[in-house]
Order: structure tokens, then sequence, then C-alpha cells
């Protein structure tokens, strides 16, 4: 067995569209993607999607979402759980989740990966780690240190050792983000996360005030470089990419 990459989408982040960089006036609903590789050494997450509390209204943190204008949407069937079960894969067995940062609706399914060992950028699980920086970034403890057995990489990192599946840094939407390339015989992909959040984003350059923008600047740059022609390019939460014709498989074919 290669290589095998699925998109999922894990529920619906609401926000007026400028807190995405995005054109318009009117609130939108945007997907929450999240990225399953089957590889022979092992099952491997890219981002685990929103956390179960997200279904339920008096969640706390949805509390402090909808007190700044924003909400998220999450049904059963759209959890991590339900995804893989579909995909016929144990959460119990992934055995690695590379976390491209650690907000919520990216490191929120952990809980539900009770065996995998948790991959993050060094500086990132440090940033997580300082109340101070945690606070400025918004990276909630609650959702990421679980006790998760942890490996945590220092830049570029080959993931299964073969070259399909390369953790590239992409620091600046928070101090660690990562980014991921994947190659293998449905194509060349670069998960981009939220280095950038939509196509529509990478001619504008709006990034979210929170961020280092030169840093996120820098960062898309070094991903747009890397572009062969035949790159597909996938943005962190881009309606125009997980609509009728998504850009990638959910389920087996």
């Amino acid at each position: 067995m290669t290589l095998r990459l699925f998109g999922c989408v894990c529920g619906q982040f609401h926000t007026p569209p400028a807190g995405l960089g995005l054109s318009g006036d009117e609130p939108i609903d945007v997907p929450v993607p999240f990225y399953v590789l089957e590889h022979p050494d092992g099952v491997a997450l890219f981002d685990t999607g929103l956390p179960l509390g997200m279904m339920d209204e008096n969640d706390a943190y949805r509390g402090l979402l909808r007190a700044q204008g924003a909400d998220v949407k999450l049904t059963p069937e759209e959890t991590l759980t339900a995804h893989l079960e579909r995909l016929d894969i144990d959460p119990a067995r992934v055995r690695w989740v590379v976390a491209s940062h650690l907000h919520f609706d990216h490191a929120g399914g952990l809980a539900q990966l009770p065996n995998a060992t948790l991959v993050v950028q060094k500086r990132e699980w440090e940033a997580g780690m300082d109340d101070e920086v945690a606070g400025r970034y918004f990276l909630p403890r609650a959702y990421f240190d679980l006790g998760h057995q942890l490996k945590l990489v220092d830049g570029e990192h080959d993931l299964f050792g073969d070259g399909s599946a390369v953790l590239v840094p992409s620091h600046g939407h928070t101090p660690g983000h990562q980014s991921l390339r994947v190659r293998n015989a449905q194509g060349d992909h670069i998960l981009v996360g939220d280095a950038c959040y939509a196509c529509e984003v990478v001619e504008t350059r709006r990034f979210p005030e929170f961020s280092d923008h030169a840093a996120m600047n820098r960062s898309l740059d070094a991903l747009l470089a890397m572009r062969e022609p035949a790159t597909v390019m996938v943005f962190g939460h881009d309606p125009a990419q997980w609509g009728d014709h998504a850009v990638l498989p959910s389920a087996r074919t």
C-alpha cells in the first residue's frame, strides 16, 4: 500500500469574513478540515478539527467565540471519530497527529486519539506552554496538553522517512505554525494550514491581527515558491475547496 491522502471537514466556523481576510460584509461559514494520511508505516493525521464539546450550545469556549462575533457548527456526523469510522480507521490506531498549530479548531480532536504521538514544532509547543504567549496567540492548553507522547521537531521533518510527507515550518500565524507537503499517486499537495486561510488571501495578504504579519508573508512566499506546475495548494479554511467538488476525497473509492 502506498500513501493515501483524504480530506475531511469537521464542522464549520461561522465568522465575519474580515476575520479571515475575506471580502464581503455578511457572516459566512467556512470549513474546518483535517487530513488523513494512510501509509504502510501507520496512519497519521494532519490536524484534528473541532473538539467534541463544540456540539454543545453551552460550551464555554463557544461562549467566548460568540462574544467576539463568531461561532462554530459541529454535528455528530462531522466529528473526527465519525470520519475515521467511515474510512474504516480505528481512532485508537492512529499513530501520529501532526498539528499545524495549537488553535482549538486544529488540535481540538486530540482527545479522541488516545494512542497517537503529537508531532509539533518545538517553538509552537513552547509558545503553548508560555502563558503570556499562549494568551496572545489564543492557544488554549485544555485542547492540546493532554498527556500524549510528544515528538518536537525543529524545522523540516520527513514524517515517514521516504519523502512522501514532509513537514515545512511556516511560522507567523502562530510562533511555530507548520505546513505539510504530500507527494503520492494522487499528486503533489501542499497542506498550507492557516499560513493562508484561503486562495483570496494569497493576493490580498489580509492576515489576522494577532499574527506576525512579516513572518506570515515570508512563510507564504516560501510555500508558493515550492510549487511545481501541478502542485495543489490546500488552504486552511477555503469554502471554494470544500464544496460540491472537494479538493481531496473524503471516502474510499
